[in-house]
């Protein structure tokens, strides 16, 4: 890989999110309930919510750059064969688990950002509200104007839809 999400990026992803939804409004569409009572909702939400928090505090924890232009090569070259010890100090090791989790980050964004097109503006609505602002069901209820009892439905098409992209992302350790 050698892209990087900028900071800005990170900050705006909810506006991103929302653009990209508006653009395919007119063909997105909920997930049958079928589908969606085949996938237990409450461990996924559980699950997200942790992958969320961990996505929205890197911006805090880590380094992002500020313009479009930065890239990350490797400075090294793969060489094969046999070595006794390792040959890396510690600050490489540091650094090295530095960018892992920068990369980690980005790819969350990007897998964010690609199922936004698939959402509907009352999935948006709910995915910014729950894991970017964390409003309650009922609040989200109002702003959408629907009843919590469809709200329901919304919910469980924006989990699956969000698990289907970000599920290999919460794997446990």
């Amino acid at each position: 890989m050698d892209y990087i999400v900028t900071l800005e990026q990170l900050l705006n992803v909810g506006d991103t999110i929302v653009n990209n939804a508006n653009s395919n409004s007119k063909i997105n569409q909920l997930l049958d309930e079928y589908i969606c009572n085949q996938y237990d909702c409450i461990t996924i939400k559980s699950k997200l919510l942790k992958l969320f928090a961990t996505f929205k505090s890197a911006r805090y924890l880590y380094e992002f750059p500020e313009d479009d232009n930065i890239k990350i090569t490797p400075t090294y070259e793969l060489r094969e064969g046999f070595t006794q010890r390792s040959t890396t100090s510690k600050i490489e090791n540091a650094v090295s688990k530095y960018i892992d989790k920068q990369i980690f980050t980005t790819d969350i964004y990007l897998s964010i950002i690609k199922t936004s097109y698939k959402l509907t503006s009352a999935e948006v609505i709910y995915l910014n509200n729950t894991f970017l602002i964390h409003v309650s069901e009922e609040r989200i209820a109002e702003i959408i104007g629907i009843s919590k009892t469809y709200l329901q439905k919304i919910k469980k098409s924006c989990l699956v839809k969000l698990w289907v992209e970000l599920e290999k992302y919460c794997q446990d350790d």
